[in-house]
């Protein structure tokens, strides 16, 4: 029996690779990785947090350098995007608070106990078009026995209802600290799926560092100069990891009228 303050610690310390080594320094660093609470002269104040298993509410009044802000710039539709994640990295949510009652507020639905995060993205109207967002986290603990989840071993490709999501180069490592690119294809029935566009694009892959939990929030590449849908149903990102070790990745996408999600594991060397 484990208490959820402390059960996934040790999900934490390891990778899918063996033996475990500590990262080398690289150039390449996260900014607003979700991590602090505070950063680039903004905070997060969790005014309500979910305590206990079941439907529960986030509300987060964030501040910034002139007091509370109560608007942000709408990209890919919304104002601003949170996600929530246990510190084993599953039980993961892509929300959309609205601003209410002096707060950023969401419902969500908790399905066990353990350490959580809850993130909150968001571009300030001020800043130049096309620049990074902020990303604030704050952290709560859902007590009591819990079921933790190992990071599952890197896969070529996952399932999700009728859909298969083949990584185009199979199990293959990345390189930490530097620009590096991922494809995934959607297929169903062996054939290119017509990709449908969720929140202003193709799909949205969210990348969690398993020893830390920093986030990094992806988009696809444009596919072509029109920016209509990959008529092979492959999805290109672009990023560069600054940590050594397992990412685990959230991939959504809408086909067939439905929003589907699938998850990978992708080792960087």
């Amino acid at each position: 029996m484990l208490l959820a303050a402390f059960a996934a610690a040790a999900y934490l310390v390891a990778d899918s690779r063996a033996p475990a080594q500590a990262p080398a320094a690289s150039a390449v660093s996260y900014h607003g990785d979700g991590l602090s609470d505070a950063y680039d002269g903004f905070r997060a104040e969790a005014l309500t947090l979910p305590t206990g298993r079941g439907p529960g509410t986030i509300a987060l009044r964030i501040t910034g350098p002139d007091g509370p802000v109560t608007d942000f710039r709408q990209v890919h539709t919304k104002p601003m995007h949170m996600y929530v994640v246990r510190d084993d990295l599953s039980g993961y949510q892509h929300l959309h608070p609205e601003f209410s009652a002096g707060a950023w507020r969401s419902s969500v639905t908790i399905s066990d106990g353990g350490a959580y995060r809850v993130y909150a993205e968001f571009v300030p109207h001020e800043r130049a078009t096309g620049a990074d967002p902020t990303v604030l986290g704050v952290p709560f603990v859902i007590a009591g026995d819990t079921t933790m989840v190992p990071v599952p071993a890197p896969e070529a490709q996952a399932r999700s209802g009728a859909y298969t999501v083949r990584r185009l180069d199979g199990v293959a490592d990345l390189t930490s600290g530097t620009q590096t690119g991922m494809q995934f294809q959607v297929l169903t029935s062996g054939q290119p799926v017509t990709l449908e566009p969720y929140l202003g694009a193709y799909a949205h892959l969210s990348t969690f560092e398993v020893r830390t939990q920093g986030l990094k929030h992806l988009h696809p590449l444009p596919a072509n100069i029109t920016g209509d849908a990959p008529a092979d149903g492959v999805l290109s990102f672009h990023a560069a990891f600054a940590e050594r070790g397992d990412k685990r990745m959230f991939l959504q996408f809408r086909a067939g009228g439905t929003l589907h999600e699938v998850a990978f594991t992708i080792f960087t060397t």
